[in-house]
């Protein structure tokens, strides 16, 4: 049984739609190397610092790994029903979406979020109660493929439905990986909820 992960049920949506987005010229695209986010480096305890560092100096040798893409457009809000607004109790006016997309051999590195580009885009960086109502759907938008996994803690979700909607503490050190021969897609919503 799931420990760290909390299952929400599934959503329809247009996913197929949605990742054609990706290539589309209205789309943002961050491409970074996960090993070089800055953001893994702010508003942290000492603890949760030590981590970060460590991480980052384990996953530095193999950096290519780590590179994956990030892709933001605001019609990917128009394209999520309005129902699931409501079903999540989440304000789609202060939410960020974006797609996720992880080549072949492919990773995100073990790392502890704190939302800091969303809290920032909202004027709201040292909000602290703001940040404790900061919840991150995890939708995913393909079906189940060899090697596509979230690991969460000692928990990890694998061979996924598309559609499939999990959360977890965003103080619990989790990663994300394509260790498979398929392109994986996810779908992130992150907001207040409440």
């Amino acid at each position: 049984m799931h420990k760290e992960i909390t299952y929400l049920g599934k959503v329809k949506m247009p996913f197929d739609e949605m990742i054609k987005l990706t290539s589309k010229k209205s789309t943002r695209i961050d491409a970074t190397f996960d090993n070089e986010r800055t953001s893994y480096h702010k508003n942290r305890n000492r603890d949760q610092l030590a981590f970060s560092k460590k991480v980052k100096k384990l996953y530095t040798p193999n950096k290519n790994v780590c590179y994956y893409y990030r892709y933001t457009n605001t019609i990917l809000f128009e394209m999520i029903p309005a129902g699931f607004w409501r079903r999540y109790k989440m304000d789609k006016n202060k939410s960020k979406v974006q797609i996720l997309h992880h080549p072949p051999g492919t990773v995100s590195i073990p790392h502890i979020d704190r939302y800091d580009s969303m809290l920032r885009d909202f004027g709201l960086e040292n909000n602290s109660k703001k940040r404790k109502k900061v919840r991150r759907l995890w939708i995913s938008m393909t079906d189940p493929k060899l090697g596509h996994a979230l690991f969460v803690g000692s928990d990890v979700a694998y061979n996924l439905k598309k559609g499939t909607i999990l959360t977890f503490n965003q103080d619990t050190p989790h990663s994300g990986c394509n260790v498979g021969h398929e392109d994986r897609y996810v779908l992130t919503v992150t907001g207040f909820y409440g």
